[in-house]
């Protein structure tokens, strides 16, 4: 027991270059900010935030309606601080404080306007909380930069374990969209049409759904390469450790290593996000979730990429 507790303290005690956290902050900021530009550009920012009658907010009693009312104005002030939250973070530049700005003022938008709080809204409030307690500021942001005039230079390693908790909450987020994908159409009794059914509807396609017959055996597939790919979340886990321990001995250790199913796994998560973007009009989502894939990568892999002073 004191040595299985040891090895636990040890892995949470281990530090590593900063490279996967920082891209995770500039990308999953960047993802969030365009969101919010895009809202403003479609002109839906006091439609949705703000009170009858100038909009539709289905909630309009918490802290933000006694701080700076419930109208127009109110609702592009709270959009306006998100927004400046989310360039923040992106550029790095008093990260820990945006970071915690932009969970809480997108909570209150979210509880404000809940038709418009997306799945991906609320990852990357959970992310970005994670991102507040860890080192995604110590590279390529303007925190490491003036720190770095003033003479106080981040350390060249940061701890680990905010990863570790960005990666399992990527994980689990995989492991239960398979679980809730209880439709028939996700399986065999349905024909596995799900793909099919979702690039069909012409409230979410892209395209004219006419060409969906003729790729109907490629879409049946991806469901269940889909279906596949969600449900063996748990094992990345696995092949991560055997791709860290890679010069141990163990047959199985060495076939999951010599077939790449780590990579293979990534190559399907990085598909099935490209094709949603591709064929389907749902938002930021799939950005959103490629924003966080920095962290499925050992720092080892991440080494080419190394900083200059900031």
């Amino acid at each position: 027991m004191k040595r299985a507790w040891a090895a636990w303290v040890r892995l949470w005690d281990r530090r590593e270059p900063p490279t996967a956290l920082a891209l995770v902050r500039i990308l999953l900021g960047l993802a969030m900010l365009l969101d919010l530009v895009h809202l403003a550009w479609i002109g839906m920012v006091t439609p949705l935030f703000a009170r009858p009658p100038d909009g539709f907010a289905a909630a309009y009693d918490g802290w933000a309606s006694a701080l700076v009312g419930t109208g127009p104005g109110a609702a592009f002030a709270l959009w306006l601080t998100a927004t400046i939250a989310a360039a923040c973070i992106t550029a790095g530049a008093a990260t820990r404080v945006a970071c915690v700005v932009f969970v809480v003022v997108t909570a209150q938008l979210g509880y404000i306007a809940p038709g418009a709080d997306r799945g991906s809204h609320m990852i990357a409030r959970v992310m970005i909380a994670i991102l507040a307690c860890s080192g995604c500021h110590a590279r390529w942001s303007v925190d490491a930069w003036v720190r770095a005039r003033l003479g106080r230079a981040f350390p060249a390693e940061v701890p680990a374990w905010p990863r570790y908790l960005l990666l399992l909450q990527l994980l689990w987020i995989y492991f239960s969209a398979g679980h809730n994908k209880d439709a028939g159409e996700w399986g065999l009794s349905g024909g596995f049409l799900a793909l099919a059914n979702a690039v069909g509807d012409p409230h979410f396609a892209r395209f004219d759904p006419a060409w969906v017959d003729t790729v109907l055996p490629l879409l049946r597939v991806g469901t269940v390469l889909t279906m596949a790919f969600e449900l063996t979340a748990p094992l990345y886990l696995v092949w991560l450790y055997y791709a860290e321990t890679a010069d141990r001995g163990g047959r199985v250790r060495a076939l999951c290593n010599r077939l790449r199913l780590r990579w293979v796994w990534i190559a399907l998560g990085v598909s099935f996000h490209l094709g949603i973007a591709v064929f389907l009009r749902i938002g930021i989502f799939p950005w959103a979730m490629l924003a966080l894939y920095p962290v499925l990568l050992r720092p080892s892999e991440l080494r080419r990429l190394k900083p200059g002073p900031t």
